[in-house]
């Protein structure tokens, strides 16, 4: 935890002392090595997994969820000059203050997710949200990136939001949504999050240590 203490001698020998750094992307990694040039500890990736199960395309409704929480001066904004331009058969969702099991019911509901990401490791609710059946438009966060792939995510860069506007309503004019979940990518990231991939490298940090 980079930014857990201002005390930054604390923070440089409990890193120099760690025999092992747990890290969960190749962009926490780089900000590791970054932070601690001449860190000469072992950096081990883990993984988290994600099991939303069996998605019914049937079920979905017109819907674009998001989290008002991240960068709330953003999706504020965005929302604004969304709503305008939204068509009467459309409907926005903020998924907030919400129970992980309503978050995830309302989820395999949308069909468009809204990132918000912000500076993280390894952003979690966009992961969830395409693993939910939904096309991720926005922010990669930075750690996004190591699984944001078209089609089914659509990178916009912080900031952006009169790109933002314009790539949501492209797509709520596709009306082949649902296809982009058929393809090769979404067997990517059912694999990148699985619990199988979980274990193996649980496995390969106990042989080390």
């Amino acid at each position: 935890m980079i930014n857990s203490t201002n005390n930054e001698q604390n923070l440089y020998n409990a890193y120099q002392n760690a025999k092992f750094i747990l890290s969960i992307s190749s962009n926490t990694t780089n900000c590791i090595k970054l932070k601690f040039p001449k860190l000469k500890t072992n950096i081990l990736k883990v993984s988290f997994s994600l099991d939303l199960g069996k998605i019914n395309f049937n079920k979905k409704k017109n819907i674009i969820s998001y989290m008002s929480r991240k960068l709330p001066q953003h999706s504020n904004l965005l929302i604004s000059y969304l709503k305008p331009n939204l068509p009467n058969k459309w409907k926005l969702q903020n998924l907030k203050d919400l129970s992980e099991k309503k978050t995830y019911e309302l989820l395999k509901r949308s069909k468009i997710f809204l990132s918000f990401s912000s500076l993280e490791g390894l952003g979690l609710p966009p992961a969830e949200a395409a693993l939910a059946g939904n096309k991720v438009i926005g922010y990669t966060g930075e750690g996004g990136t190591e699984y944001w792939q078209e089609p089914i995510f659509t990178k916009v860069n912080s900031g952006e939001i009169n790109k933002f506007v314009f790539k949501i309503i492209k797509n709520i004019n596709d009306k082949n949504l649902k296809k982009i979940f058929i393809r090769k990518n979404f067997h990517v990231l059912k694999k990148k999050f699985s619990k199988k991939n979980e274990i193996k490298n649980i496995k390969k940090f106990l042989k080390l240590i």
